[in-house]
Protein backbone atom coordinates (compact mmCIF):
# COMPACT_ATOMS: atom_id res chain seq x y z
CA UNK A 1 0.00 0.00 0.00
CA UNK A 2 2.99 2.19 0.90
CA UNK A 3 4.71 1.84 -2.53
CA UNK A 4 1.42 2.44 -4.30
CA UNK A 5 0.57 5.44 -2.32
CA UNK A 6 4.36 6.95 -3.14
CA UNK A 7 4.55 6.08 -6.83
CA UNK A 8 1.13 8.24 -7.08
CA UNK A 9 3.05 11.56 -5.36
CA UNK A 10 6.29 10.47 -7.25
CA UNK A 11 4.28 10.47 -10.93
CA UNK A 12 2.42 13.67 -9.89
CA UNK A 13 4.26 16.00 -7.08
CA UNK A 14 3.42 19.05 -8.76
CA UNK A 15 0.28 18.13 -10.47
CA UNK A 16 -2.66 20.52 -9.65
CA UNK A 17 -5.52 18.16 -9.36
CA UNK A 18 -9.51 18.68 -8.37
CA UNK A 19 -12.29 17.33 -7.66
CA UNK A 20 -15.44 17.51 -10.22
CA UNK A 21 -17.55 15.61 -7.65
CA UNK A 22 -17.03 13.67 -4.22
CA UNK A 23 -14.04 11.18 -4.33
CA UNK A 24 -12.97 11.65 -7.96
CA UNK A 25 -10.00 13.17 -8.51
CA UNK A 26 -8.70 14.52 -12.14
CA UNK A 27 -5.63 15.31 -13.31
CA UNK A 28 -5.98 18.94 -14.57
CA UNK A 29 -3.22 18.96 -17.10
CA UNK A 30 -4.04 15.53 -20.05
CA UNK A 31 -0.36 14.75 -19.43
CA UNK A 32 -0.97 12.52 -16.26
CA UNK A 33 -3.22 9.13 -16.42
CA UNK A 34 -6.54 9.64 -14.36
CA UNK A 35 -5.30 6.14 -12.79
CA UNK A 36 -2.31 7.89 -11.03
CA UNK A 37 -4.91 9.33 -8.52
CA UNK A 38 -7.05 5.84 -8.04
CA UNK A 39 -5.53 5.17 -4.63
CA UNK A 40 -5.52 8.38 -3.53
CA UNK A 41 -9.25 8.43 -4.12
CA UNK A 42 -9.32 4.59 -2.54
CA UNK A 43 -7.72 6.31 0.31
CA UNK A 44 -10.50 8.87 0.69
CA UNK A 45 -13.42 6.22 0.49
CA UNK A 46 -11.83 3.68 3.32
CA UNK A 47 -10.94 5.94 5.71
CA UNK A 48 -12.98 9.15 4.82
CA UNK A 49 -12.03 12.21 2.77
CA UNK A 50 -10.94 14.17 5.56
CA UNK A 51 -9.65 12.31 8.36
CA UNK A 52 -6.94 12.72 10.37
CA UNK A 53 -5.71 9.55 9.16
CA UNK A 54 -5.86 9.90 5.63
CA UNK A 55 -3.98 13.19 5.94
CA UNK A 56 -1.48 11.56 7.84
CA UNK A 57 -1.06 8.98 5.32
CA UNK A 58 -1.19 11.37 2.07
CA UNK A 59 1.04 13.76 3.99
CA UNK A 60 3.53 10.64 4.45
CA UNK A 61 3.46 9.71 0.95
CA UNK A 62 3.68 12.96 -0.45
CA UNK A 63 6.84 13.04 1.81
CA UNK A 64 8.43 10.27 1.33
CA UNK A 65 8.10 10.77 -2.54
CA UNK A 66 9.42 14.14 -2.67
CA UNK A 67 11.88 14.35 0.23
CA UNK A 68 10.12 16.71 2.28
CA UNK A 69 10.00 19.36 -0.17
CA UNK A 70 6.37 19.29 -1.79
CA UNK A 71 3.33 19.74 0.41
CA UNK A 72 5.38 19.89 3.77
CA UNK A 73 6.86 17.87 6.00
CA UNK A 74 6.09 15.28 8.54
CA UNK A 75 7.22 17.67 11.35
CA UNK A 76 5.20 20.24 10.24
CA UNK A 77 1.80 17.72 10.34
CA UNK A 78 2.84 16.57 14.08
CA UNK A 79 2.94 20.54 15.26
CA UNK A 80 -0.40 21.48 13.51
CA UNK A 81 -1.72 18.22 14.91
CA UNK A 82 -0.31 17.82 18.29
CA UNK A 83 0.25 14.27 17.54
CA UNK A 84 4.17 12.98 18.61
CA UNK A 85 5.82 11.51 15.40
CA UNK A 86 5.01 7.99 17.30
CA UNK A 87 1.53 8.47 17.52
CA UNK A 88 1.37 9.79 13.67
CA UNK A 89 3.64 6.01 12.50
CA UNK A 90 1.08 4.33 14.46
CA UNK A 91 -2.11 5.93 12.62
CA UNK A 92 -0.24 5.83 9.84
CA UNK A 93 0.60 2.62 9.47
CA UNK A 94 -2.91 1.34 10.85
CA UNK A 95 -4.59 3.17 8.13
CA UNK A 96 -2.75 1.99 5.44
CA UNK A 97 -3.65 -2.11 7.05
CA UNK A 98 -7.24 -0.37 6.48
CA UNK A 99 -6.60 0.67 2.77
CA UNK A 100 -4.92 -2.82 2.16
CA UNK A 101 -7.66 -4.79 3.88
CA UNK A 102 -10.11 -2.76 2.08
CA UNK A 103 -8.60 -3.46 -1.55
CA UNK A 104 -8.13 -6.95 -1.29
CA UNK A 105 -11.86 -7.11 0.11
CA UNK A 106 -13.14 -5.25 -3.15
Amino acid sequence: MERWLKAAFRAMPFTPIYAPRGNTLQAATPEVPDATFDIVAFSGTVLGDKSDDRKAVLVWARSMATHGEVGGSIAEFCRRTRWSRATFDRRRIKACERIAAAKNAA
